[in-house]
């Protein structure tokens, strides 16, 4: 076990436990307004000093008890994630938050005293709380959701700082590498965009939608090069006309962050 604490995530099971509804795919769940997920995100750093308190009543698998106020709720931490050889997704999330409830001391319908008596009508298994297909799909689909957002930013992050002083800025993400250049002529803005080492057509659509209010097939191909830049092997250059509205739009975003 290393590197920083990870997130805790509650898996579908839990959120209906909670009452609570899907957000969109920019929301990643973990950071759900929720009291029991919140106090949730906690149990990774307690549990790395040895302060998480377990769930004795459960024993196919460790569970850990999460409490804050009058809500309960179990949490584990997937034991393959120690293991070298564990995926990508488990070792981004080894922690999950199974269920939830209300704590209702001495009443048949407290939580954990339910989830005690779910356990034994399932034959001693709580596979029900732990993450499923969809649940896996949610934390996949975040990460893309977030992987694009992050590259928007990147973008146009260099294209704001070009507007500023009329330089090139180039980025590099992964194995990725972006310029970005604006060149003003008369009331027209030219924005010079050169991609390096971009194969898949899905990361250069996203460069090239990443300014909102700039026509997608306005963009053309610069072979031989453009405004004194000249393609590197493997780069692709392209060019547009930027509306003054989004090169406008784009100055205030940049000033409000």
């Amino acid at each position: 076990m290393s590197g920083e604490p990870k997130p805790v995530r509650p898996t579908r099971f839990c959120m209906a436990d909670l009452e609570l509804s899907i957000p969109p795919f920019d929301e990643s769940l973990c950071r759900i307004d929720h009291p029991l997920i919140g106090e949730a995100q906690r149990l990774p750093e307690a549990y790395a000093a040895g302060g998480a308190e377990r769930i004795l009543s459960l024993k196919d698998r460790v569970w850990f008890k999460v409490k804050t106020g009058r809500w309960r709720g179990a949490a584990t931490r997937l034991p393959e994630a120690d293991r070298a050889d564990a995926g990508p997704e488990v070792r981004q999330a080894p922690w999950w938050l199974g269920a939830g409830g209300y704590r209702r001391e001495g009443d048949p319908g407290d939580f954990y005293a339910a989830l005690k008596a779910s356990w034994d009508r399932e034959g001693g298994d709580s596979d029900r709380w732990m993450p499923t297909d969809w649940d896996w799909r949610r934390l996949q689909l975040e990460h893309a959701y977030a992987w694009e957002a992050n590259i928007r930013r990147i973008v146009r992050g260099l294209i704001t700082r070009s507007l500023r002083d009329g330089y090139p800025y180039q980025a590099e993400f992964e194995h990725y590498r972006v310029t970005a250049l604006t060149r003003a002529r008369e009331q027209e803005t030219y924005l010079i965009v050169g991609t390096e080492n971009i194969a898949d057509p899905k990361v250069f659509a996203i460069i090239i939608n990443a300014i909102p209010g700039i026509d997608p097939s306005s963009w053309l191909p610069e072979p031989d090069g453009v405004a004194g830049i000249q393609p590197k092997p493997g780069e692709v250059i392209w060019s547009t006309i930027m509306p003054p509205s989004v090169a406008a739009q784009l100055l205030d975003d940049q000033s409000e962050s």
